[in-house]
């Protein structure tokens, strides 16, 4: 059973009323895609804010349309009801340019038979896109009370959203109020349309956290849910389906897949899914490269495999096909799962964990410079215009992804060769296999220089 939070606020309404762009004006930033297509929002998304002061959980809800009997709507509503359920507040967002319409009136209905279920819950009706050039609104015939005049994209009439939350009794201090955790282990779920992302978060939760279905393209807005697998705290992120550059079309798609690479830079992991019918296409190996460059763990997972027949055989195919694409980074994970089945989930959370600690790692620049000299005298530099090239010593500057600076006379001179060398060397040394390496040459500073 859900349980809500009362310092937790739902946005709800029919589409196009400006729940998203609301959603945006309240977080201080640019997290859902807004446009004038209605039905762009299709799960429900989190995010904290900190209204002046006042923290609270915000989430954005797909349009509702309690008429329709299409299965997507169906499903849209769902994600809906299950925003009202997780909240203390609802703010019933309404178009004040359209007024009060039937749908309104109709959502109004659904509201109230919903809340008859789950108990009291606030509700507080929000006149968006009221910018003074039209009349008020009567939204009182919705039997909410009078509503808030609100342009969220004007940024007019959040100071009295401010003061009705502060009037509200059901919400706690700002003090009291839950901040998601800074040390979680944040997973990209990245891939092509329809290979089933979105499946294995809800199974991951053993909940319809987002929606799914046979149609590509379901998933617009970038998702992050909070989690906890053996204690450790996981935020998944789940992103629309990557197509070819070629293939893109129309603003929303195209928005859909920046977030997707914004979700790539913020994560540590990125899990690549490939529907094991058709594993490792060439958007696969151009995602999974985008992601290297980034400097993240990147895991392969071969969905669906209760599917398949033979799905070893598939598995070592696409490993032996991965160590030719990645050959400058050995040991890349594969792994076969089935969300259907939920078969292969618990593993690939232990070896992601490993690899993350393995990528977190430190190494005492000590044990570094022995290795240095002993992989310099295995394979010394070579001759540069006659000219001997000194590697003096290492030392690692960072982690996530770890990062090595070599100090050498004439660095300048070292062929990439001799740099992938050490590199490969030094994966193997410290087994950091399937791990992003970084590693510079500088020359150091000359005493004597003026």
């Amino acid at each position: 059973m859900i349980m809500h939070n009362k310092n937790s606020v739902v946005l709800i309404g029919r589409p196009n009323v400006g729940k998203s762009t609301l959603f945006n004006r309240l977080a201080g930033k640019r997290l859902a895609i807004v446009g004038d297509v209605p039905g762009i929002t299709r799960d429900r998304k989190l995010t904290m804010v900190d209204l002046c002061g006042l923290r609270f959980k915000l989430l954005d809800t797909p349009g509702v349309d309690p008429l329709s009997r299409s299965s997507l709507a169906i499903s849209m509503n769902a994600q809906s009801l299950a925003g009202v359920k997780e909240s203390g507040i609802v703010f019933f967002v309404v178009d004040a340019h359209e007024g009060i319409t039937t749908l309104d009136r109709e959502i109004a209905s659904w509201l109230r038979s919903s809340l008859g279920k789950l108990g009291n819950r606030s509700i507080i009706i929000i006149e968006n896109k009221s910018d003074g050039s039209f009349p008020p609104i009567a939204s009182s015939i919705l039997g909410f009370g009078e509503g808030i005049a609100v342009s969220a994209e004007h940024n007019l009439g959040i100071d009295e959203i401010y003061t009705v939350l502060m009037s509200c009794n059901s919400f706690c201090m700002p003090e009291k109020c839950e901040i998601i955790p800074a040390n979680a282990v944040k997973i990209a779920i990245i891939g092509r349309p329809n290979v089933g992302k979105s499946t294995l978060i809800n199974a991951i939760l053993g909940e319809n956290r987002l929606l799914t279905g046979e149609q590509a393209g379901i998933t617009r807005d970038a998702i992050s849910v909070d989690w906890q697998f053996k204690n450790r705290k996981i935020i998944l992120m789940d992103t629309a389906g990557q197509r070819r550059k070629s293939q893109v079309k129309g603003k929303i798609e195209t928005i859909s897949v920046m977030d997707a690479q914004r979700y790539i830079r913020q994560a540590h992991l990125v899990w690549v899914l490939m529907d094991i019918e058709n594993p490792l296409e060439k958007q696969d190996i151009t995602i999974a490269r985008e992601a290297f460059r980034e400097g993240k763990i990147v895991i392969f997972l071969l969905s669906k495999s209760d599917k398949s027949s033979n799905p070893d055989e598939v598995q070592k195919s696409v490993e032996k096909r991965l160590r030719k694409e990645f050959a400058q980074l050995p040991g890349v994970t594969c792994l076969l799962i089935s969300a259907k089945e939920m078969k292969g989930l618990a593993r690939v959370f232990n070896i992601s964990f490993a690899l993350f600690d393995n990528w977190s790692r430190r190494i005492p620049t000590g044990v570094l410079n022995r290795w240095l000299q002993k992989a310099v005298s295995q394979t010394p530099p070579p001759l540069v215009r006659n000219s001997t090239v000194k590697l003096k010593y290492i030392s690692q500057t960072s982690s996530k992804p770890p990062t090595f600076i070599v100090f050498a006379n004439r660095s300048d001179r070292l062929p990439d060769s001799y740099g992938r060398y050490l590199l490969n060397h030094l994966s193997k040394s410290f087994e950091f296999g399937g791990i992003t390496l970084r590693l510079s040459f500088r020359q150091p500073k000359n005493p004597f220089d003026n």
